[in-house]
């Protein structure tokens, strides 16, 4: 909790934008919403306990006696949000701050353009030709820098004033509704090399939240460092959804990229062409960016696994399901975690995936509704593998050179 109360403090950067959106909103109606419905989370009700929760909604109503800005709502929501612990619930801003229509009509463009929600968007306090220099020269380990976003834009990243939290800028771009100096994120430190990322959208400038992203490698999110260009933490198995592989005699290879309900059929088949092969002594089980899903088409495998020498591949968008699967493996004696932390979105789950509008229908609120608590200590932190697989050659070779020596 206390990593989270420290991002609650950090993530307003000490003010709210008064310009920053013309409409406005009733944030109290909101608020006691979205309070509503986050009592009703297993979340709250397995972690909130004493009186901070109720303690800041005093303090969060009490600037919202009138209508304010929608993306100060916003943060202000969020802060109430953060204190429950729970990377699967989401708030998300309903309303477009710029839209598709506006990006292909110059007049509109040129209005939005001359409007107090394009002139006070945070811009950088630093002088961008010093910043580039000064981030060009540092060496790839280093997490300050500069970043590709997309083909046409740079972004530099530079440590905040506290040190711990970074800020994403815009150096470069194509984009005629993005001006050089914009912030385009903050990046607020929560644990270890995990950050919760406070970012605009590149299309409609719309701010949002997404949460435990690792900074490794050079790379946060899809902000990938120049001058680092080895992305060996990823895997390249086309457009399947599963594989299944013979290395060689004594080695077998199984990939999940997911676990959803949407691929039932697939996963089901998998299971069943697979279940009487493998015969192999080692087999690795590749979760790398597995987004996660049901157990009842994971947890098949456990029994088929138990009497082999498994090695589990996890990176740091190994999610969900794919991180529960990873620890259930990990109670076979001898099986063995490499590669990457993984996400960190583990304790708690979507059943339903319902979301709800607030009553003013500028926010969306998407609760949890599952309960594995049990799972808590790995909550916005993920799953830290025995060996961490070196960022700079193949992952499947060393994996290889791994169950080699494990076996001589």
């Amino acid at each position: 909790m206390k990593n989270l109360q420290v991002f609650i403090i950090t993530f307003l950067f000490g003010t709210i934008s008064i310009f920053a959106q013309s409409e406005t909103c009733d944030c109290k109606t909101d608020l006691d919403f979205v309070v509503k419905k986050i009592k009703k989370m297993p979340s709250y009700k397995k972690q909130i306990k004493g009186d901070l929760f109720s303690e800041t909604y005093l303090r969060l109503s009490s600037k919202m006696s009138k209508p304010i800005l929608i993306e100060d709502c916003y943060k202000l929501l969020l802060e109430q949000m953060l204190l429950v612990n729970d990377a699967h619930a989401s708030l998300q801003v309903n309303t477009e701050f710029l839209s598709e229509t506006t990006l292909k009509n110059e007049v509109e463009l040129s209005g939005f353009k001359s409007s107090n929600l394009f002139k006070n968007h945070p811009n950088t306090n630093r002088n961008i030709s010093e910043l580039k220099e000064e981030l060009t020269e540092k060496s790839s380990e280093d997490l300050e820098g500069i970043y590709n976003n997309r083909n046409d834009e740079t972004i530099g990243i530079y440590y905040a004033d506290n040190k711990k939290d970074l800020v994403g800028v815009l150096l470069e771009t194509n984009s005629n509704h993005w001006k050089i100096g914009e912030i385009r994120f903050y990046a607020n430190h929560t644990s270890s090399n995990k950050y919760n990322v406070y970012y605009y959208n590149v299309t409609t400038r719309t701010p949002g939240l997404r949460k435990s992203f690792s900074f490794e490698n050079g790379r946060i999110w899809h902000y990938k460092k120049v001058t680092n260009k080895n992305n060996f933490e990823f895997v390249d198995n086309g457009d399947n959804i599963t594989v299944f592989k013979q290395i060689n005699n004594d080695t077998q290879y199984l990939y999940f990229k997911t676990f959803s309900n949407g691929k039932k059929k697939e996963l089901v088949k998998f299971f069943d062409d697979t279940k009487n092969k493998i015969t192999a002594k080692n087999v690795i089980v590749d979760l790398r960016s597995n987004s996660g899903g049901n157990k009842k088409f994971s947890d098949v495998f456990l029994k088929l696994l138990k009497d082999k020498n498994v090695y589990v591949i996890t990176n740091c968008f190994t999610g969900s399901n794919g991180e529960q699967f990873t620890l259930k493996l990990l109670k076979n004696k001898n099986a063995k975690h490499i590669g990457q932390t993984t996400f960190g979105v583990i304790a708690y789950g979507l059943n339903y995936g319902n979301s709800y509008n607030t009553p003013s229908s500028h926010f969306r609120i998407t609760p949890t509704d599952m309960n594995y608590h049990k799972y808590i200590a790995y909550e916005g932190k993920g799953v830290t593998p025995e060996i961490a697989l070196d960022f700079n050659s193949d992952w499947m070779e060393q994996t290889l050179e791994i169950i080699k020596a494990d076996h001589k």
